[in-house]
């Protein structure tokens, strides 16, 4: 995780650090703190540090305007110049390029011991990481393992989320990233919570397995699709080429005791996104129509048993004759029980139409011209793009 710069520099607007260059770049993120006094040192950074310097280092072959170019080239989040006896003032074309680069450059007078901003600097950095992983931790807890309460209720109340406050999950799922997929989604996490924090109060946003996160809390339904729809904007906006999202957003719960259920909603919009079901403009449990009915269904046995006495047996057809029923059906009942509309979108005569609906109405013994038949067989099909 990384802290933003702007919030890490307030913990020492005390002592005297002033920024001189670079100000479009305050809300780079920082991951650590680093002393970089020659060239080589610069070798050792890895990006997203604070950097210090002294200009002890510096001599004839290398000014002050160098090395800070090897730490932007080192996508450093900024630099913190110790002004004194090595480096007096700021050099003029220092103070361009940074303001070019948008790369923060801040100075601190000698009289500042470093070692006591560093030690803040990785204070604040530490602590605020912990407590990310403990909120992150105590919102897991509360999903996926809802009846052990004390995992989760007093770990989060500590973090100022109350039990009785309303939730809500917002679920996100990232799609044909070229960045490793755990680096990728820990980039993303971090750049909407820093965007989230200068708008919002009472949220968490947290990687869960090839899963992004979003628990929204104490919210009124108004405020959640203003929160999440921004949130969803953003996201949009720092994809890559090539990248993609489905998510979904569960309803409000009564308590942070029923999150799991949000979270099972999300997750079945986003589904039903990803595979096409629903339009991506869809993210709102609100938004669903007659899937809410069907989200509201907690015992999975009971879906699962509806699927395989309903369409399972015409899959399981298609998979062994290497035939094309299922895709008949499903065209069949979105054309409201329309022949010449099927024969249309599937590009065949109406007589191959009717020749597979008899040959589906004999595998799965019903008489497919009853409209109670095509809406068991319809609620069928809605329980498979949910599973």
């Amino acid at each position: 995780m990384a802290m933003e710069l702007q919030r890490l520099m307030e913990k020492v607007s005390h002592m005297d650090v002033s920024l001189i260059a670079g100000k479009g770049g305050i809300h780079n993120l920082v991951t650590w703190v680093h002393m970089v006094e020659t060239a080589e040192a610069s070798d050792f950074l890895e990006g997203g540090e604070i950097a210090f310097t002294t200009g002890l280092g510096l001599g004839t072959q290398t000014n002050l305007l160098d090395l800070i170019q090897l730490m932007y080239e080192k996508k450093v989040a900024g630099v913190i110049v110790n002004t004194g006896p090595f480096i007096e003032e700021i050099p003029q074309d220092t103070i361009d390029f940074c303001n070019e680069k948008n790369f923060p450059l801040f100075v601190i007078p000698w009289k500042i011991h470093l070692a006591e901003v560093m030690r803040i600097f990785c204070f604040a950095i530490t602590k605020d990481e912990q407590r990310i992983l403990e909120t992150a931790a105590g919102f897991k807890n509360a999903i996926f393992f809802p009846k052990q309460e004390e995992l989760y209720v007093v770990p989060l109340s500590q973090q100022g989320f109350r039990v009785s406050w309303k939730y809500s999950v917002c679920m996100m799922s990232l799609t044909h990233t070229a960045t490793e997929l755990p680096i990728r989604l820990e980039q993303l996490v971090t750049s909407l919570d820093t965007y989230a924090r200068h708008k919002y109060d009472n949220f968490a946003i947290f990687s869960h397995d090839a899963e992004i996160l979003i628990v929204a809390a104490n919210y009124s339904e108004n405020e959640l699709h203003t929160f999440i729809g921004d949130l969803c904007s953003r996201a949009s906006q720092l994809l890559a080429s090539g990248e993609a999202i489905s998510m979904g957003c569960g309803k409000l719960t009564k308590s942070i005791r029923c999150l799991w259920k949000s979270y099972r909603q999300a997750k079945s919009i986003q589904k039903l996104q990803e595979n096409g079901k629903i339009d991506h403009s869809l993210i709102f449990y609100s938004d669903m129509g007659i899937y809410k009915l069907l989200m509201g269904i907690e015992d999975r046995e009971i879906i699962q048993e509806y699927y395989d006495k309903t369409i399972r047996p015409l899959l399981d057809y298609d998979e062994k004759n290497d035939s094309d029923l299922t895709v008949v059906l499903r065209a069949y009942l979105n054309h409201n029980g329309s022949v010449k509309e099927t024969a249309d979108e599937l590009y065949v005569h109406r007589n191959t139409i009717n020749y597979k609906l008899t040959r589906i109405s004999e595998i799965l013994s019903m008489d497919l011209s009853q409209l109670n038949t095509r809406l068991q067989l319809s609620v069928g099909f809605m329980l498979e793009d949910m599973l």
